[in-house]
């Protein structure tokens, strides 16, 4: 396969029966500048409708290196007009640039009109060789060059089909494309091809270009079988899981990772041992539903809410919309709403980090009768609606009055009890690991949990306000600009750091524990990191948003009659407004105080890591639970050598699972093989709009001058709040929902922001270095350097 574009396509023109080559013909550069009057004529006599002008360089598709995208082609080009012909064709010479040869090629072919879907087709997955057919596709602009331009907003679509899977496959037309570029695969005898296509409106598969892969080298093709098998095992588990589950409402679940507590934004995709044995250990196995029986919800007895599928963390959301109902709703009402809020997730799975405002009704709100009515619909009887309703109500009243076990300021005693805890204690033994691991869950996550979750119903009552017509999107602005958590503290204090008002000791005393991957032991803490007093802060503070919000007289009055109606007795407009207020500062404040003691155990691991041996990234292969096992039992082998042994093979688990790709929403078995990734939509903070440069930031990355840019981050982690300590111009995050944690900050300094907009998106992002952001027209578009 040395062959060029052109070659290689009239090499299989008359062979293939499945796909159809549109008409074409070549010639060199040479050949043009011999011959121009009569290759125009043959372009007029050869075809009579609108073709495209590709290049076919002897640079171009090699079987080690590509040029894919390096040179033109002009579309939609008038066969018969000589000029806009010769045109397109100088552009095409011309963009050879350095590398010019009188040999290059110019392909002049039939354009495909009325596509009903193109893109590119990859017969392995690019950068681990994975045994995917990966298809990235546009099947809504009806152009055939998105996907390679890459310039458009319907060029991000992509679906993952395992190359065994083709039986499991029930939408004809990419059944059709996988038929025909098996058969291509055994034309051209090989199975690492990189195609482009086109699809006719009655499915015709056209084949546009075709080249060899050029990433072979790097893969490591032993993980193949291994990843067959791990599918295999997911396949097996999902058949049980989706099953009815004792103890829990619903027929059956839809497995999501960002759902709920969004393990994914957290932790990441694929996760290494310790950091999700950790988010497991102190959130999603017993804190996320002790902290809801304490707050009157409903839970299922015993059950962990992450589950762990070929290393990749999903949130069963059968158990969490179970938690979302009052303790006092009727199992029959409960097992209705559990049914209905699954199968409207699963049949819009955009929603999957949306799921508290857009999926269920998770509190009592001045809109709830709006909500019954689109997310319950006719699920219920009016009597089961009202039941619903009034259990909701008084459920809501009683958390935000704080009358009961769960409420905000009983959380906040326990949180301070450990912020007391960390204080007066320093530990430095692995056996005070499982101490601290205690003190964590049960006076750090599971008041946290309580707080996060007074934060939602504060902003679920808030946006109601604006629902309702007493409230403007500007208004809620300036309320969430207005609320001043400890991310404001650390972002003057960052600004007092750079003056010399406040020494380096006293900030990292307070602020030295965060690390811009919270649960990454090889993440570098800020008392870690060696310049971070070197870095140039300034105060950002917006103070447009500095002035407190005040409600008008008739705005008061509105939301006091609202309040009255719904029985909601010796509280105001102005006590609703503060509980908004305290929520979310409580909320981040319980963050700030848990993850002192997370970084710590962390650090305590490292440690003793080093004292054995063993590199943080060996240690971070190791699961809680062994280390635990090693504190607290003896061990025949030597504790380097059983340690390192545990973490070669949790590496190659962890290089499996990397390779391995499971959809963001699992409904069904299918989904194990064929994974269709969701266009995340994103939320949008603020409604401003901006382009500017932008810049990326990873896990352990030390601050540096971020004025004036677009900062691009993975996920929510409160490690990366020194951010806000320059002047960005705004924030994109692959992960995050609504309500996240960076959410919660963009909104308190006013920074336009896109959080969660998606794999797809933010890896396009990636290979842009300026972007544009309008938050008011829900639109982020990559540009390049340059380009307005």
């Amino acid at each position: 396969m040395n062959s060029t574009k052109a070659e290689m396509l009239a090499n299989v023109k008359d062979k293939v029966s499945f796909f159809k080559v549109p008409d074409f013909f070549y010639f060199t550069v040479d050949e043009y500048r011999q011959n121009k009057r009569v290759i125009l004529e043959k372009v007029v006599t050869t075809f009579n409708s609108l073709v495209v002008v590709r290049s076919s360089s002897i640079f171009e598709d090699g079987v080690t290196v590509s040029s894919a995208g390096e040179f033109e082609s002009v579309l939609d080009v008038d066969s018969t007009n000589n000029s806009k012909v010769h045109e397109a064709i100088m552009i095409v010479i011309n963009s050879y640039n350095l590398k010019k040869s009188d040999d290059n090629q110019i392909i002049i072919q039939e354009m495909i009109e009325a596509s009903t879907m193109s893109g590119v087709i990859f017969t392995h997955e690019l950068n681990s060789g994975a045994p995917y057919y990966v298809i990235n596709y546009d099947d809504q602009s009806g152009s055939t060059d998105t996907v390679t331009s890459g310039n458009s907003e319907y060029s991000n679509r992509t679906i993952y089909i395992h190359r065994d899977a083709m039986e499991r496959l029930n939408s004809e037309r990419f059944l059709n494309l996988i038929i025909a570029v098996k058969e291509l695969e055994n034309i051209v005898k090989s199975r690492f091809l990189d195609l482009e296509f086109a699809l006719g409106k009655d499915l015709t598969p056209y084949l546009l270009q075709i080249r060899p892969i050029t990433t072979k080298s790097h893969w490591n093709r032993s993980i193949t079988r291994s990843i067959d098998s791990s599918l295999n095992g997911v396949y097996l588990f999902l058949k049980e899981r989706l099953k009815r589950m004792e103890g829990a409402y619903g027929k059956t679940t839809v497995l999501g990772q960002m759902p709920d507590w969004n393990p994914v934004e957290m932790i990441g995709r694929v996760p290494r041992s310790l950091a999700a044995s950790l988010y497991k250990a102190i959130i999603t196995d017993n804190a996320w539903r002790i902290a809801r029986e304490r707050m009157g919800y409903s839970v299922p007895v015993g059950q962990p809410l992450m589950l762990m599928l070929s290393g990749q963390p999903f949130i069963d959301t059968r158990l969490s919309f179970h938690s979302f109902l009052p303790k006092n709703i009727s199992p029959i009402v409960a097992e209705k709403l559990v049914d209905h809020w699954v199968d409207r997730l699963s049949k819009s799975p955009e929603l999957h980090d949306k799921i508290e405002f857009d999926v269920a009704i998770t509190a009592y709100s001045f809109d709830i009768d709006d909500k019954i009515k689109n997310l319950i619909g006719d699920t219920l009887s009016a009597k089961e609606k009202n039941e619903f309703k009034q259990a909701h109500l008084e459920h809501t009243r009683t958390l935000i009055k704080g009358e009961c076990d769960g409420s905000m300021s009983k959380a906040l005693e326990m949180i301070n009890c450990l912020k007391k805890r960390q204080q007066d204690t320093n530990r430095s033994c692995l056996t005070s690991l499982s101490a601290m691991l205690d003190e964590c869950i049960t006076q750090g996550t599971v008041p946290f949990s309580i707080l996060a979750r007074h934060g939602f119903i504060a902003k679920t009552i808030l946006y109601s306000l604006e629902k309702k017509g007493v409230l403007s999107k500007d208004d809620l602005t300036k309320i969430e600009g207005n609320v001043h958590t400890v991310a404001s503290e650390l972002v003057d204090d960052m600004s007092y750091l750079n003056s010399g008002e406040l020494s380096l000791d006293d900030f990292m005393r307070k602020y030295g524990h965060l690390r811009p991957g919270t649960y990454d032991v090889m993440s570098l803490r800020y008392d870690q990191m060696k310049d971070f007093s070197e870095s140039n802060f300034s105060v950002l503070r917006n103070k447009e948003y500095k002035k407190k919000f005040q409600l008008s007289k008739k705005q008061e009055r509105q939301i006091n009659v609202m309040l009255n109606e719904a029985g909601f007795e010796d509280f105001k407009a102005s006590d609703l407004l503060d509980y908004v207020n305290d929520a979310t500062i409580g909320r981040e404040y319980g963050k700030f105080v848990f993850t002192r003691t997370l970084s710590d155990m962390l650090e305590l691991i490292g440690n003793f890591a080093q004292a054995h041996g063993l590199s943080r990234e060996e240690i971070s292969h190791i699961d809680l639970n062994d280390l635990l096992d090693i504190a607290h039992n003896s061990n025949e082998s030597n504790v380097e050598d059983y340690l390192r042994f545990l973490s070669e093979e949790e590496a190659q688990k962890y290089e499996i699972s990397s390779s391995i790709r499971l959809p963001q929403l699992l409904v069904d078995e299918a989904g194990v093989y064929v994974i269709p990734f969701q266009v995340s939509q994103p939320n949008f903070i603020t409604r401003k709009k901006i382009t500017a440069t932008s810049i990326v930031l990873f896990s352990g990355k030390e601050p540096t001058s971020l004025n004036g840019r677009v900062v691009l981050i993975e996920g929510a982690d409160p490690g990366f709040d020194w951010i806000f300590s320059h002047k960005i111009a705004g924030l994109i995050t692959k992960y995050g929902g609504a309500n996240s944690h960076m959410a919660i900050r963009c909104a308190e300094f006013g920074i336009p922001a896109a959080i969660g907009c998606g794999e797809q998106r933010f890896d396009q992002l990636l290979g842009s270095n300026r972007v544009h952001l309008d938050c008011a027209a829900g639109i982020i578009s990559p540009l390049n350097e340059g380009l307005s």
